[in-house]
């Protein structure tokens, strides 16, 4: 009885839902039509994200510096080092939260993109508070992970790309991207505003705009977006069909299950589909690359930076990587998806080497500090560029849409590698040398990683550039998307 009274409650509510859902079409295509609007609110909510993605790698050292009451600029010595390792030992069970992350990332499949963009944005602005506020190194992690459990959903570039037309979809990724990352810069400006190394705790107050705006744009996005159109499609496609026809549809997808979404289905199609299945291995080895940066501080104060270049660097380091990644798209869209990569592999190894040697080599002051901006910015504009399009755009147009949330999900577990490896390094950072050798171990590990990530994907990927998102079933043959 009270299954049958349940199944009558299930049907009462999709008709309830198929009868509102021509009116949220209607909606959507003209939120569509107004691009304009939806790609500024994006754009805003992907500001947030960039902004929450970068606070805490900015700023961390001066974190430490207060809850751990060690000395400004005090980044060599010994008490540093065990700062750094006791912070990474005390993240460990953190990281169990990192688990749920693709579960709740493909929630997106069933009930649409709008709700988890506006849901991530205000998940961000909880985090950042908590570490705005933090008494201690323990409620800063557990803001930490809130940031870190919400960052990587991207909700907004899936967003972006299901309503871009299909010559435009990297560019406008981009160029959103690209906007976005240009305010990271505002953390150095808030950095040369708020903070004074003789009052340690002033490093609270950098995050105090971005919560507010995290909290504003959260709240309007409920009104100034509407679901994507493909979405709503597939949507109707499914409530329209009865209890039969449902019926029918789960026999074929046991036969085939490539087509369910979820965890299981996901699992299927990355391991059944050979596209999907390099893509994947791929992203496992280049999270190694990025498990070691993000000691720029370290490796920069250790050489005797002061805090007026400190944060001179953070200025000008975002606006290079954020030039990059904005013509990164143009350039994946005139290119392809796979020589960009090549690239931007290069250009990331570059960086890299040329900022090692210029903080190892040169005498630190204006001229230096601003070269040191311009090699990090182009080791991040290399390295994540050439993540964006392993992540996020080569399997979002490599998978069907009644599955794309979910596969994207599922490849979230490969940055498992580079938590795991992020973590060794800071546990191990006094036995590594600390600040003194820091930047060398990430050279030893980042070039050959990228490297090789970068010479598989030439050889075992196929190209995705053009393929029409809301037809990707019928664009695989043998097992792989044809391009236009």
């Amino acid at each position: 009885m009270d299954k049958e009274l349940k199944e009558k409650k299930r049907r009462e509510r999709e008709t309830l839902e198929l009868s509102k859902i021509d009116r949220r079409i209607e909606r959507s295509n003209k939120f569509v039509k107004l691009l304009l609007l939806s790609i500024i609110v994006v754009t805003v909510i992907y500001i947030v994200d960039e902004i929450a993605s970068n606070v805490d790698s900015k700023m961390r050292t001066f974190m430490i510096y207060d809850l751990f009451h060690i000395g400004y600029g005090q980044t060599g010595s010994e008490e540093y080092g065990n700062a750094v390792s006791k912070l990474n030992i005390a993240t460990i069970p953190t990281y169990l939260v990192f688990f749920l992350l693709p579960l709740y990332k493909m929630l997106a499949d069933k009930f649409g993109r709008k709700l988890f963009i506006v849901l991530n944005t205000l998940g961000m602005g909880v985090g950042m508070l908590l570490c705005m506020i933090a008494p201690n190194y323990i409620v800063y992690l557990i803001g930490f992970v809130i940031i870190c459990f919400f960052i990587p959903n991207d909700a907004q570039v899936i967003y972006i790309m299901e309503v871009s037309p299909e010559k435009h979809r990297a560019k406008l990724c981009s160029i959103t991207k690209g906007i976005a990352l240009l305010s990271v810069s505002l953390i150095g400006v808030f950095k040369t505003i708020f903070y004074n190394p003789d009052n340690l705790s002033s490093w609270r107050l950098v995050f105090l705009i971005p919560v507010i705006l995290a909290f504003v744009i959260g709240i309007l996005s409920i009104f100034l977006t509407a679901e994507t159109p493909i979405f709503l499609k597939h949507r109707k496609e499914y409530l329209s069909k009865t209890d039969e026809q449902r019926e029918e549809d789960k026999k074929k997808v046991e036969a085939d299950k490539s087509k369910s979404g979820g965890i299981k289905g996901a699992f299927h199609y990355i391991i059944h589909n050979k596209q999907l299945r390099w893509i994947t291995i791929i992203l496992i080895i280049f999270q190694l690359a990025v498990g070691v940066v993000g000691y720029e501080n370290e490796t920069m104060q250790f050489g005797g930076q002061n805090d007026q270049l400190n944060s001179t660097f953070h200025i000008i380091e975002p606006i290079v990587y954020a030039i990059f990644a904005f013509f990164s798209g143009f350039l994946s869209d005139w290119l392809g998806r796979k020589k960009s990569c090549i690239i931007f592999g290069i250009v990331g190894v570059i960086g890299e080497i040329g900022f090692i040697m210029c903080a190892k080599f040169m005498q630190y002051d204006m001229a230096q500090t601003i070269l040191l901006a311009i090699f990090n910015g182009l080791m991040y504009g290399g390295l994540w560029s050439l993540c964006d399009c392993l992540f996020l755009v080569m399997p979002a147009e490599s998978t069907p849409t009644n599955i794309r949330a979910s596969v994207n999900g599922l490849i979230t577990y490969t940055g498992a590698v580079s938590k795991i490896l992020g973590l060794l390094v800071g546990i191990l950072f006094p036995v590594i040398g600390g600040s003194a050798n820091i930047g060398y171990f990430q050279l030893f590990i980042f070039v050959p990683i990228i490297v090789v990530s970068v010479v598989l994907l030439a050889l075992k990927v196929k190209e995705t550039k053009g393929i029409d998102l809301d037809n990707v079933e019928n664009a695989f043959g043998n097992d792989t998307p044809q391009a236009q």
